[in-house]
């Protein structure tokens, strides 16, 4: 029988499981946030499978349950995600943990140097571990028509943020400021810039914690006079409740997302359309300083399709796929990109976008940045709903933070 052809109906038989073994081998599993930026990837992703002729998953969580399940994943290396969509501060301790698999080439030029700078481990080294994807950092937002109406200068000053606050609520019966400081990240997001511009940090220079200090208290104390001109309730609001109040024209100034300025500008959406201009941080003591926010991608090392991811990964942040991700919405990170003539046509605020993410700064890059981020909300959430005083705050976040940093030695 040797040398014997087989029957037809075998030959078809045969085919078929090869097929069936190529369509498995020829598949990507990707986990992204369940949001704009998400959604945009999203799209991304089924363009490349088709191209590919590659079956794509992409598992959509909540922003709170994406790092646990990302986290989770790495750690017991079940290859669950072939790419994951990460937020630039979770980066510190995925990579820490051994989770994620270097690039096999180093990113171009065109990209910007404050989104490179969080996909390189060690912080400062040579070596990339993952592509910024979303080029997010914070802006000012603020009622440019409001400003001129009562002829005041720009918020280029925290100190004249608080005195447009006053004077743009009594006259016009609206909250002179908006901002979020719900327990955790919300909190802390917000008093980020506030920080800084005060002179303060989280840590001091030897890595040990500083948010008891002067500066940190005195940034804090301004955070609660501001919250004076905001709306009852404010140490509970995340950006949803921010973002409603500027939309609704009940509110006059925040500190926010690039996310969220298309609807600003959509009759549809906002009451003030085309009334929010975008500015960058505040100054004080220091100059003013946006928190960075990136999205990054990155392959795991548990999973069973790396090239295909890389290349996935790789064509998704190429000049030409962001150029799409812009027009969807998402910011890039990108220069070419930032200053395309056709998208700043577009997107009034792309000069604005660019300048805040060229200066912007990342969160302390420490692989328990998670943990120390919700302790030090918490304190600040409880300092502005009025439970404690800014002293009392600080000194509890101090400690608690050392208190994490000795568990994790």
């Amino acid at each position: 029988m040797a040398g014997r052809r087989p029957a037809p109906l075998l030959l078809s038989i045969l085919l078929l499981a090869g097929c069936s073994r190529d369509a498995a081998d020829k598949s990507l599993t990707i986990a992204v946030n369940a949001g704009v930026e998400g959604s945009t990837l999203k799209a991304a992703a089924h363009e490349w499978g088709e191209l590919r002729s590659t079956r794509v998953d992409v598992v959509e969580l909540p922003y709170a349950n994406l790092f646990e399940k990302e986290s989770l994943d790495l750690q017991s290396r079940t290859g669950a995600y072939d790419v994951i969509m990460l937020d630039d501060p979770w980066f510190p301790k995925l990579v820490a943990e051994g989770g994620l698999t270097q690039l096999p080439r180093e990113p171009d030029g065109d990209f910007l140097a404050s989104c490179l700078a969080v996909c390189r481990h060690p912080f400062g080294s040579k070596t990339f571990y993952a592509l910024p994807y979303v080029g997010n950092s914070q802006l000012f937002f603020y009622r440019k028509d409001l400003f001129e109406k009562y002829k005041l200068g720009a918020p280029d000053r925290w100190e004249n943020v608080l005195r447009a606050a006053r004077t743009i609520g009594e006259r016009e019966k609206i909250y002179g400021y908006v901002m979020r400081a719900a327990p955790g990240n919300p909190a802390v997001a917000d008093f980020m810039p506030l920080l800084w511009a005060f002179g303060g940090d989280i840590f001091d220079a030897r890595g040990q914690p500083n948010v008891a200090s002067t500066e940190a208290i005195e940034a804090l104390r301004f955070m609660i006079e501001l919250g004076k001109s905001a709306p009852p309730g404010y140490a509970g609001f995340n950006a949803d409740e921010v973002s409603a109040h500027l939309l609704q024209g009940t509110a006059a100034m925040s500190i926010n997302w690039p996310a969220w300025i298309a609807a600003m500008d959509d009759p549809s959406k906002s009451k003030v359309p085309d009334k929010i201009e975008f500015a960058p941080m505040p100054s004080a003591r220091a100059p003013g300083v946006a928190e960075l926010g990136a999205w990054l991608l990155a392959v795991p090392v548990a999973s069973s399709h790396r090239d295909a991811a890389f290349d996935f990964i790789y064509w998704a942040t190429d000049a030409r796929q962001m150029m799409q991700a812009a027009e969807r919405g998402n910011p890039p990170t990108r220069r070419s990109v930032f200053q395309s003539p056709d998208l700043v046509k577009k997107f009034r605020a792309f000069p604005a976008q660019l300048a805040a993410l060229e200066a912007a700064r990342p969160r302390p890059r420490t692989p328990q940045w998670n943990e120390i981020e919700n302790a030090f909300g918490v304190s600040l959430s409880q300092a502005n709903s009025g439970a404690i005083s800014p002293e009392v705050a600080m000194q509890q976040a101090n400690r608690e933070i050392a208190d994490i940093l000795d568990r994790n030695k």
